[in-house]
């Protein structure tokens, strides 16, 4: 089963700012939703509170090693290696959705990165760790222009 990391990021590679995304770009949103729809998604606790509401209707784990936290409508994982073994019993495709810590775990063992790479800077405290050493094939590439922001969404593997 393949294992898929979703990640959109700025010119600077910022990724996050106090728990949720820098910007509200819909393509970028729409691109994510049309990828991820019917998989299942592995995320931190705090990109977790961030999606809860859009995670009733998916399938979702979430980790977390505090053992009092328990998330409304997601699994729990305590580890990276945990979430895999429970997505796998899914038979659905894979998605790592973040954060930084995750990405940087999963970088080795995923098998494709989807890469939104938008043409602005925004201000923000999480960037995304370095991903050109594992992710160095380009399979496809796709950019758009929107009314404020040029899109690159590439797919990429090893």
């Amino acid at each position: 089963m393949n294992i898929n990391i979703i990640v959109a990021c700025d010119k600077n590679n910022l990724i996050g700012k106090n728990g949720t995304l820098p910007w509200k770009i819909k393509e970028d949103w729409d691109y994510f939703l049309e990828k991820i729809d019917d998989g299942v998604l592995i995320m931190g606790r705090k990109c977790y509170l961030d999606f809860q509401e859009h995670a009733k209707s998916r399938t979702v784990i979430a980790l977390s090693r505090n053992p009092d936290v328990n998330f409304k409508y997601a699994d729990k994982a305590g580890s990276l290696s945990e979430a895999l073994k429970m997505a796998k019993s899914y038979q659905k495709k894979i998605w790592i959705c973040g954060g930084c810590s995750i990405y940087e775990e999963a970088f080795p063992i995923a098998d494709r990165l989807y890469l939104t790479e938008i043409d602005a800077e925004y201000d923000g405290d999480v960037f995304l760790p370095e991903w050109k050493s594992f992710f160095q094939n380009e399979i496809t590439h796709k950019t758009i222009n929107t009314m404020n922001n040029k899109l690159t969404f590439r797919v990429l593997t090893k």
